[in-house]
This record gives structure tokens, C-alpha cells and sequence, in this order.
């Protein structure tokens, strides 16, 4: 009889320190799980205090196609719609479904200057060769990302149709 407690305790000895074990690797696999589950609840909270509209009268939008001047221009506004304050030189422009280049996009912040907060105008001009004539709806796609906020920015994306209004 003293042969089998003894098997008895060592099995029992042996469970614990599984057992031990594995809580130990399951604790940690849970801190890692609501680690990541912060950051993305985070990441979310950023996207969602990060928006714009666009501003002005979209059926109206400002085209130059001078031919004295070879590069053509298109202009609109943005306004900030979200609590966030947005970065102006992250801004991401698709005329078309075409990717307009960075060097080809500038933008001032109206009516001073700063920071692109909710109380002001981001004036987006794009430049290019674009071919298109006086009158021509075309689809405008941006995006746009807010300054980091605790280590995260926001990013939101709008698109719109407008038309275009030769100078």
C-alpha cells in the first residue's frame, strides 16, 4: 500500500507542475491577446475622430487649361470634419482611379496657415496634364491621415464627383 501512495503522489506532483505550466503560458498568450486587442480598439478610436468633407461648390471646381501655360491645374477645398487635427502633407489624391504624384500635389491651409484643424480649409491643387474640357464630371478620390495622437493617427477616405469650370 505504501508502494501505490507513493505513485500517487508523484502523478499528483507531476498534474501540479503541468498544470503549472500551462497556466503560466496561457496567462501570458491572454496579456498578449488584450495587448493587442488595446491597440487595435486604439487604432480605431484614431480612424473614427479622423474625418473631412469636401468644401465649396463641387459643381463648380476650379480648372485651368490655359494653353499659354503647359501644366494644367485643378483646385478644391477640404474641410475638417473630425476632432482630430489633420496632417495636410499626407494627403493622398485619385483623379479618375489615376494616382496624381506627391510633387504634384500642393496644398495651403486657409485662411493662415497652422494646422489643419476644424476651423479651417485645406485648398488642394493638383497639377498635370490632364486633357479633360470645360464641363467634365470627374471622380476625385482623397485621403487624408490626422498628426499621431498617442502614437496613432487616423486615416479617413472620401470620394466625390465634380465638375469642372475652366478659368
Amino acid at each position: 500500500m505504501a508502494d501505490g501512495g507513493a505513485s500517487t503522489f508523484i502523478f499528483l506532483a507531476t498534474a501540479l507542475l503541468v498544470s503549472g505550466a500551462v497556466s503560466a503560458v496561457l496567462i501570458s498568450q491572454y496579456g498578449d491577446i488584450t495587448s493587442a486587442m488595446e491597440q487595435e480598439r486604439r487604432e480605431n478610436e484614431a480612424d473614427s475622430k479622423t474625418s473631412f468633407d469636401y468644401a465649396g461648390d463641387l459643381s463648380n471646381v476650379a480648372y485651368d487649361n490655359d494653353p499659354a501655360n503647359p501644366t494644367e491645374s485643378i483646385t478644391f477645398y477640404l474641410q475638417n470634419s473630425g476632432e482630430y487635427v489633420l496632417d495636410e502633407t499626407s494627403i493622398f489624391v485619385q483623379v479618375d482611379g489615376v494616382v496624381i504624384p506627391d510633387s504634384d500635389v500642393s496644398t495651403t491651409v486657409l485662411p493662415s496657415g497652422g494646422a489643419w484643424d476644424s476651423t479651417s480649409l485645406l485648398e488642394v491643387v493638383l497639377s498635370g496634364n490632364f486633357g479633360y474640357a470645360d464641363d467634365t464630371d470627374i471622380k476625385i478620390t482623397t485621403l487624408v491621415q490626422s498628426v499621431s495622437v498617442s502614437g496613432y493617427q487616423g486615416e479617413a477616405t472620401e470620394s466625390t464627383v465634380v465638375r469642372l469650370n475652366e478659368l
